[in-house]
């Protein structure tokens, strides 16, 4: 049941009380080590935030000791990430010394120096201000050949028959196409390109007249940025940034500084970004010239719409993640150093326009990185993205970037603790806070968060603990989800297109279909059970394999087995995705479908081939008229396919539990009072031990049962105060040959706890 909670909770100063039926006599079990006990108690530094600290001033030796020394005595921060900021234009002050001057790397050096004498660790922060790639305004004043490029469309309608001599509009021709607006018959112009003019015979009928070129980009901030999507431009930026700070402080890379931090990397405000080898690119990943396609970008140009503008944003989230991150990901290795850093628009409906695709761009970050920045619970449905990725690629570490931007009446101790724990049961576990200012009374970005925050300087040293001890238990170790969620990239990039009136903003155009944010929201705050996005060009990996029911996800240590896959709405989808899943129905598995059915493939001429899959599987025409009923479908070999045209919480949850016996089950499962905070967990294996992390963000007190898979030996690690007891009152049951440990779980608002487990 749900106890609400009435009394007043003090905003300044946050008193954590988290009840549990125990016997505070017991002295902890000794097969928690006493490392692991002292540990947790007083966790080790690395463990703990490590914030922005934004430079909005002069530095000065006598200013970078004081502050740094705060950070670590008054704040309980173990490290800092050094942020130069660019001059506004409103006339607020930028960093000085200038960025990566001899002037500026003295005031680094003393910054390490401080960071030696104080034990602090220092990210570094790579350029002067954000987005990554300016290289502090270098690389525009020396190599402008080596800045972004857009891609521009011109173009005009004429009838025929007729002759038509046109100018080619500046810069690089990349396609010229003539397009029938009755029959969309097309014909690609570029051979009748001369001397910067197109001269054509226009046959009968209205034609649109499309002129596809690429030009210099401006720019949203203080200088110009890189093409991300360009090798040799990335190599000249980070030759102007990375290899100054190596040859300079190389010395300190591995120890001092351990981390390098990158900013907004992505279309940011340039949603139209492109680069001079994306032709060739396409042609390599796709088999065909993308010339005679290019209005497919902005306009229905017939039945392969859907597939050949997958290829196209395919081909460019390819071009960006084998770009900056893969050549910084390789420079961090290169120098025993580690990468975190993010795209724009990570937890947003749609990649396209932002990152591309937010698992490929990871492919080559040793630290995903998900920016909660904006306002609490903003983009919360997405944040599982980052951590599937790494859930992926098998890292062990995934940090955020958090507060960023939240309104400052809105910010106290409380959302302090809100935001880190919903994160923490979404698979963060290393915080980079934003932040620290160096004039702390002229703040850009709010909130402070700093010792010189008079609102939360109190709440400071027992916040960094908390951090402390929750990513100390979370880093590493195998999650264990058994449910996955297929991530709708083909859908995501079959409907988007440029320029389109209907777009809302970036990263929010998505087809009417589109609902895996909202599948993710239910599954994780109603339904209350983990799972992870599997990516669909991926799921196609070996390193997937389908097992007498289950698809395995064969990592060396975050290995995952799923029970159940759930497709959400869609129109596109791959048609070799769609028949590894049937294999998988085949094979006696779980599929649900939660939403539009999809009837396009994502490659060429390939639709009819998937309506009939889906017939196959679900037994329904997805081209049918649409209907709220509920279609179970079954094969002889025990597999299960339910397609749900509506979900919500209850039928998507009975859905799952016709194959599922929940890892995790709360009994009554809590039922909060606001959408203000959540009530969450995530199980991980590590070290031999199960960790259960339940956390209560909201504004409710939780009471309720959990039963746990297994005989389960119960130890309550509470990451507020340090504290590890011995849980009693513990009762085991058995359904099926299968153990189950149930225990009470009581928690008050905003607070969490761990429970620490041996099987017996």
């Amino acid at each position: 049941m749900i106890i609400f909670y009435k009394e007043r909770i003090n905003l300044s100063i946050l008193i954590f009380s988290v009840g549990f039926v125990f016997n505070s006599c017991l002295s902890v079990n000794s097969e928690l080590s006493e490392n692991l006990v002292n540990d947790f108690k007083n966790p080790p530094k690395e463990f703990k935030p490590m914030p922005f600290w934004h430079i909005n001033g002069e530095l000065t030796t006598e200013g970078i000791r004081k502050q740094m020394k705060d950070a670590k005595e008054l704040a309980g921060f173990s490290g800092i990430s050094v942020l130069p900021l660019a001059p506004k234009n409103d006339g607020r002050p930028g960093t000085t010394p200038k960025f990566l001057s001899d002037d500026y790397l003295e005031r680094f050096q003393d910054v390490l120096d401080t960071a030696e004498e104080l034990e602090m660790q220092v990210i570094l922060y790579d350029d002067n201000d954000f987005p990554s790639g300016m290289a502090g305004g270098k690389l525009g004043e020396l190599f402008p050949q080596h800045t972004m490029k857009r891609l521009d469309k011109v173009e005009k309608i004429v009838k025929g028959p007729s002759s038509l001599k046109d100018n080619i509009p500046e810069g690089k021709l990349l396609s010229a196409v003539a397009m029938n607006l009755e029959t969309l018959q097309r014909f690609e112009l570029s051979d009748y390109v001369e001397n910067g003019t197109l001269k054509w015979q226009v046959p009968k009928g209205t034609w649109r007249i499309m002129v596809f070129v690429m030009v210099k980009d401006s720019y949203h901030k203080a200088f110009p940025v890189v093409d991300y999507m360009d090798t040799t431009a990335v190599r000249e930026m980070i030759r102007m940034t990375y290899d100054v700070y190596k040859e300079n402080f190389e010395s300190y890379f591995g120890n001092t500084i351990k981390m390098t931090f990158f900013d907004d990397v992505g279309f940011w405000k340039h949603p139209r970004t492109w680069t001079g080898r994306f032709n060739e690119k396409f042609q390599e990943l796709n088999g065909y010239d993308p010339k005679p396609w290019y209005p497919a970008l902005w306009y229905d140009v017939g039945p392969d719409t859907e597939a050949v503008r997958h290829a196209f944003f395919n081909t460019r989230a390819e071009l960006l993640a084998e770009g900056f991150p893969k050549l910084v990901g390789e420079w961090t290795r290169t120098n025993g150093l580690k990468d975190t850093g993010h795209p724009p628009g990570n937890y947003d409906p749609t990649p396209i326009d932002m990152n591309a695709d937010i698992f490929k761009f990871y492919r080559h970050t040793a630290i995903p990185l998900t920016d909660a920045i904006i306002g609490y619970q903003f983009g919360q449905n997405g944040h599982k993205l980052i951590s599937s990725a790494a859930d992926y690629y098998d890292k062990p570490v995934v940090s955020t970037e958090i507060y960023g931007a939240y309104k400052e009446q809105s910010i106290d101790s409380l959302i302090l603790y809100r935001s880190a724990m919903d994160l923490f049961s979404r698979g963060v576990n290393f915080v980079v806070p934003h932040g620290m200012w160096y004039n702390p009374n002229e703040v850009y970005i709010p909130p402070l968060v700093s010792p010189y925050s008079k609102k939360l300087a109190p709440a400071l040293p027992g916040y960094s603990n908390f951090v402390g001890r929750s990513c100390m238990l979370l880093q590493g170790g195998k999650r264990v989800a058994n449910i996955g969620v297929l991530y709708p990239f083909e859908e995501l990039a079959g409907w988007y297109r440029f320029e389109d009136p209907e777009n809302p903003r970036q990263g929010f155009f998505v087809s009417p279909e589109t609902n895996y944010l909202e599948i993710s929201g239910l599954l994780t705050n109603d339904i209350r059970q983990d799972f992870t996005f599997i990516h669909p060009e991926y799921f196609l990996d070996n390193k997937y394999e389908i097992d007498q029911g289950s698809v395995l996800l064969n990592n060396s240590e975050n290995k995952q087995k799923y029970s159940a896959l759930i497709l959400t709405g869609c129109k596109i989808i791959s048609l070799k995705t769609l028949q590894k899943l049937k294999d998988y129905y085949v094979k006696g598995g779980l599929v649900i479908s939660a939403g539009q059915l999809p009837f396009k493939s994502s490659e060429i001429g390939q639709d009819e081939k998937v309506k009939a899959l889906i017939l196959e599987i679900f037994g329904v025409d997805p081209t049918a008229t649409a209907t709220s009923k509920i279609k179970v479908n079954n094969n002889t070999s025990n597999g299960k396919s339910i397609h749900i045209p509506n979900p919500n919480e209850n039928n998507l949850s009975e859905a799952i539990k016709t194959r599922l016996v929940y890892d995790v089950e709360f009994s009554p499962n809590p039922i909060l009072s606001t959408n203000l905070g959540k009530f969450n967990y995530i199980h991980k294996i590590k070290d031999g031990k199960d960790i259960y992390f339940f956390s209560n963000s909201s504004d409710d007190i939780i009471e309720t049962e959990v039963t746990l898979k297994g005989k389960l030996d119960l130890h309550q690690a509470n990451p507020h105060n340090g504290n590890i007891q011995r849980i009693e009152n513990i009762s085991y049951f058995k359904i099926n040959n299968q153990e189950y440990t149930k225990c009470e779980l009581i928690l008050k608002p905003v607070s969490s706890i761990f429970w620490i487990a041996y099987q017996y």
